[in-house]
């Protein structure tokens, strides 16, 4: 079994366990729906209709008051009404992406939209929007993400927590990776057997970031290993509204259900976390491949030489039936 330090989430119930058996362990969905998956409390207001505006005085909607909130995905919404200029609604995208994968302790496709965020900064400048550039960068420096993300992935697999909270100061430095510091810290504790303090850092991570909904699933998990179903249900309700497709949530959620003797609503839940675990199963499939062959010019020579095969033999096997 993985080790779930790693994961950075707890389970009641793993896959192969019945459904109302406990475990700690399995991991995060690769990346559930988060492009639209925005948590009430990220949503962008509607604007005003442009034919209900009497005139100049009524405000312009900016992305920059949510950026120095650091509310990535309303700046984004606000950058894609303006319009803003391509390379500030790259640059939020990216950000966005950064903040969705870190959530779903995604640390490559993290790093990979960090990457993109740092050629959008640099296109920008190149573009003159030297000031809308500057502001991105004193709010999210790409140098500083880069040493939270590396604390995250080098805290992987720490036992002490001493230690650990340590090796994540770094991550603490930005409040994109600074939640999810605290809910690595609470998995160690929880899997150490004291919730209190486990309690205590995931409502930490929380706090930082209300749309954690790891962090989220954990408190729930606490509950549910206390013997408190009710109050479990409870937290794996609110996960879903922040991401629905989270198979995890559906699964313990299932569980929670099964021990309240809610055994209609459990299995239909639980259903729906086997269904999305196998859709998750086959997207992380395609995204791997689809790295591979980016990132190796020899597997990418070959797909085309296997290409090339693939219409020879159809046109071999047209002229034969021709013939």
């Amino acid at each position: 079994m993985t080790d779930p330090a790693r994961e950075g989430v707890l389970f009641a119930v793993p896959d192969n366990v019945a459904p109302d058996q406990p475990a700690l362990d399995k991991p995060a969905p690769d990346k559930p729906v988060l492009d639209n998956l925005v948590p009430e409390s990220e949503r962008l207001p509607t604007p005003p209709d442009p034919k209900t505006v009497s005139g100049p005085s009524e405000p312009v909607l900016d992305w920059k008051p949510f950026a120095r909130n650091g509310e990535w995905r309303r700046a984004q919404a606000a950058a894609h009404l303006l319009p803003a200029p391509p390379d500030v609604f790259a640059a939020l995208v990216a950000l966005v992406g950064v903040q969705d994968d870190v959530r779903a302790r995604k640390y490559p496709a993290a790093r990979r939209a960090l990457g993109g965020y740092a050629e959008s900064l640099k296109g920008g400048e190149a573009a003159g929007l030297v000031g809308e550039m500057a502001l991105l960068r004193s709010l999210a420096a790409p140098e500083v993400l880069d040493h939270g993300l590396a604390a995250l992935e080098t805290g992987s697999g720490i036992a002490d927590p001493g230690e650990l909270s340590e090796v994540l100061k770094p991550a603490h430095t930005h409040p994109l990776t600074q939640a999810e510091a605290y809910n690595a810290l609470g998995v160690l504790h929880a899997l150490r057997e004291e919730p209190d303090a486990a309690r205590s850092a995931f409502g930490d991570a929380r706090r930082l970031d209300p749309g954690h909904y790891r962090a989220l699933m954990n408190l729930g998990n606490l509950d549910l290993e206390a013997g408190r179903p009710a109050e479990a249900e409870m937290c794996y309700r609110e996960v879903l509204k922040l991401a629905p497709d989270y198979e995890g949530a559906h699964h313990n959620l299932g569980v929670s259900l099964r021990r309240q003797g809610k055994v209609y609503e459990s299995v239909g839940s639980i259903r729906r976390a086997q269904r999305l675990s196998v859709r998750r199963s086959q997207q992380e499939t395609r995204e791997d491949m689809r790295e591979q062959f980016r990132s190796n010019p020899k597997l990418r020579a070959v797909r085309w030489v296997l290409l090339a095969a693939a219409v020879l033999i159809v046109v071999l096997i047209f002229r034969s039936a021709g013939g």
